[in-house]
């Protein structure tokens, strides 16, 4: 479709919906406000358009090119975005929820406080995008690409990761983000920020987690069996009830933290720092504790048949 002028533009909007517009040229178009539900604009170049306050509900934005768009407080709601690139677009306050999409590529865009409540997500790259306050709940994130991402207070309560393994958040900064019974089994996490989140019966198994800042966060009966976390920072995390068996956490800092009734059986302690830790009614079957720091810690009921190593300060 040839370029369209702003005239000829004004004349579409104003004709009876819903439009057809495939590979229609809106690069830089002012479309604020406009009311394009059930659109089809796939394939469309709309990249610097302004579509910020537009009704796109339900429409067909598939493959197109948004590329620096402004569509704060758009209501996308259900809309087709899949493989659309929308690098460094401006979807702040933006309706998404139940959108599909799959394979977007949201490199740096900006999603603060967007609603993508069940929207599917499944192999999108959001490297570099700020996610801070948004709701990322039952959404499909299998295969995702977070790697530094901002997801300060973020929601991922019951998101999807299927072949989680493919899930990238190394470096992520998740502080505060609710991921209560979140599936990252297997993800790449290495250094992500997660202090103060909340992963209540989240699955982490397999994980990496190397370095990760897990201070102050709340894994209550999560499970990170197998799960590497090699000097981690969970010092003052609640993990009461946690399933860490055969867990590498050598040189992990476990300062004051709420271990009560772990499961730590098998795990790799080497010069771990549990000094003044809750491990009353824990499990330290099998546990190697060579080097580990102890002092303080309250042992009561603890079972520590089996444990290799010192255990200094107990």
């Amino acid at each position: 479709m040839a370029d369209l002028n702003p005239a000829q533009i004004f004349d579409l909007l104003n004709r009876p919906g819903p439009l057809w517009l495939v590979g229609a040229d809106l690069s830089g178009a002012n479309l604020s406000g406009a009311n394009l539900s059930h659109a089809n604009l796939s394939e469309t170049n709309m990249a610097g358009a302004r579509l910020s306050d537009a009704n796109l509900y339900r429409a067909d934005l598939s493959v197109a090119e948004l590329g620096g768009a402004t569509l704060s407080w758009a209501n996308l709601r259900e809309a087709r975005l899949a493989w659309t690139q929308m690098v460094r677009a401006d979807l702040s306050d933006a309706d998404l929820r139940k959108g599909d999409l799959a394979w977007a590529n949201l490199e740096f865009a900006n999603l603060t406080g967007a609603n993508l409540r069940g929207a599917n997500l499944s192999a999108a790259d959001f490297s570099g995008a700020n996610l801070y306050g948004a709701n990322l709940s039952l959404c499909n994130l299998s295969g995702v690409d977070l790697r530094d991402t901002i997801m300060i207070g973020a929601n991922l309560t019951e998101a999807q990761l299927r072949e989680a393994q493919l899930v990238n958040l190394s470096g992520a900064n998740l502080s505060g983000a609710n991921l209560n019974k979140v599936s990252l089994g297997g993800a790449s996490m290495q250094g992500v920020n997660l202090s103060g989140a909340s992963l209540l019966s989240a699955n982490l198994r397999e994980a990496t987690l190397r370095e990760a800042n897990l201070i102050g966060a709340n894994l209550y009966e999560a499970n990170l069996s197998e799960a590497d976390l090699s000097a981690a920072d969970l010092s003052m995390a609640n993990l009461s009830g946690i399933y860490l068996s055969g867990a590498n956490l050598e040189g992990a800092i476990l300062t004051h933290a709420n271990l009560s009734r772990a499961n730590l059986s098998g795990c790799n302690l080497r010069g771990a720092q549990l000094n003044g830790c809750n491990l009353r009614e824990a499990s330290l079957a099998d546990a190697d504790l060579t080097g580990a720091d102890l002092t303080g810690a309250d042992l009561s009921e603890c079972d520590l048949s089996g444990v290799i190593g010192m255990v200094r300060g107990a």
